[in-house]
């Protein structure tokens, strides 16, 4: 297949999504693991310091590669800061993904007020085949 995209913010809907991608791969085949850092303005989230939302993602990114990487997997993390959409289809587009899957709803109240549904817009705007995992 190739490289499969994961969008993974640790929420149930991104591990059962990061389950299915490692049962779709096939030998030679490369996983990326990518978590997004919203950068949104919302007055509810101004007072958390970005370092210490930077910290748990890479944190929570860690835990996941090490999982994967004891099980044999081929994975890549990425942890970047931007629009959660926008950012998941420039990534796939950057590395020429065959395939991206992500959960249906992550676990960011970002996300479901502010950005609208971010796998609707992905599924939207993709260049490349989506998997959403319900």
């Amino acid at each position: 297949m190739g490289i499969i995209l994961v969008a993974y913010d640790g929420s149930e809907l991104a591990r059962k999504a990061l389950n299915k991608a490692v049962e779709l791969l096939k030998p030679g085949d490369e996983l990326i693991l990518a978590h997004v850092i919203p950068t949104s303005m919302i007055a509810e989230f101004v007072d958390i310091p970005p370092e210490v939302t930077t910290l748990k993602a890479q944190r929570l990114m860690n835990e996941a590669l090490t999982m994967l990487k004891e099980k044999g997997v081929q994975v890549t993390g990425l942890v970047r800061e931007g629009d959660i959409a926008d950012t998941i289809l420039k990534i796939g587009a950057e590395l020429e993904v065959a395939l991206i899957v992500l959960g249906e709803k992550g676990v960011s109240k970002i996300d479901r007020f502010a950005l609208g549904s971010v796998a609707d817009k992905v599924v939207k705007y993709a260049r490349r085949p989506v998997l959403v995992v319900k």
